[in-house]
């Protein structure tokens, strides 16, 4: 007999526990969280297992691993437990109570530049709303957000798709991020010809910038000398500082780095840079929770005053 709630599943709390030991990778660290006997987990998920006819995780030494069926579980689990977490902050909107979980996706360098602090003066005002915040560059943003998994993403060079729908947007330029004292920092602006013969680390290929840079090279016979790639934006700037190259960025402000004295962004301005934006999206075509609604429209405010230097 099932419960009703979860169609074809017979126990719907071994769900719960499936799900911890999938987030924690351990019986034991999901037995401290949900504070029950690891011996009962393990149990309910054998149970689960022995409905569902498959194994769900790999045990070993060091923990465990999700196995094929345990991944294709998981993703749906984790979704519904997304709508679980909206509806509840739904609900709680009807009492007039600012309260739910906001699960917000951001890039690594709008996290460090302007979410922070976001999120401090966001929490003093609405205390009751919280958190679940997910790092990545922008093309794995966008496909959790479709997906369900993300219900905001804020970052750079989001492309226009179907199925999102921008809340705030704003303007980039393409950079090349030197240290002040390079022969490059001092110019209002750069053209691709200028940098050539300079060591380059660049974006890896899964970037926007990176197709917006290879546009550029496309267009010009000497071809750059690149000693790094690398897919992390904030790890690039720091091997700038430490003198390994120059790297390019896209940025929603030039000149000196806020956080960081020695590095200095100078606009690239050639025929062929594409335009890219800062944008904060939402999924369309979805009726946000209140939670969301309320942070998505405070994100938009706090971006629009950023976007101009306040």
């Amino acid at each position: 007999m099932t419960l009703g709630l979860l169609p074809e599943f017979v126990n719907t709390s071994a769900l719960r526990y499936f799900y911890e030991v999938a987030q924690t990778g351990s019986f034991r660290r999901a037995a401290d969280k949900i504070r029950i006997a690891p011996s009962a987990i393990s149990r309910q998920i054998q149970l689960l297992e022995e409905e569902l006819g498959v194994e769900l995780f790999e045990r070993g030494r060091k923990g465990v691993r999700l196995t094929v069926a345990g991944e294709t579980l998981v993703y749906r689990v984790r979704r519904t437990m997304n709508e679980l977490a909206a509806a509840r902050a739904e609900i709680g909107a009807l009492h007039g109570r600012n309260r739910g979980l906001v699960t917000l996706g951001v890039n690594e360098t709008i996290g460090r530049q302007f979410i922070i602090d976001f999120l401090a003066r966001f929490h003093k005002a609405y205390p009751g709303i919280t958190f679940n915040v997910v790092v990545g560059n922008t093309v794995t943003l966008v496909d959790l957000l479709l997906r369900g998994e993300v219900e905001i993403i804020v970052g750079y060079g989001v492309p226009e798709r179907r199925g999102l729908e921008r809340v705030a947007s704003f303007n980039l330029d393409t950079c090349i991020v030197v240290r002040k004292e390079h022969r490059l920092a001092q110019k209002k602006w750069v053209r691709v010809s200028d940098f050539l013969e300079e060591e380059l680390i660049l974006p890896d290929e899964s970037s926007f910038l990176r197709q917006v840079l290879n546009a550029m090279f496309a267009h010009v016979t000497a071809k750059p000398l690149s000693a790094i790639t690398i897919n992390s934006f904030e790890l690039m700037t720091d091997m700038v500082a430490a003198g390994l190259g120059i790297g390019a960025q896209i940025r929603l402000t030039t000149g000196a780095d806020e956080m960081r004295p020695d590095i200095v962004y100078v606009p690239v301005k050639d025929s062929e840079v594409r335009a890219a934006v800062l944008a904060c999206c939402i999924r369309a075509g979805r009726v946000p929770s209140a939670a969301v609604s309320t942070c998505a429209q405070q994100l938009a405010n706090a971006l629009q005053i950023w976007a101009h230097g306040g």
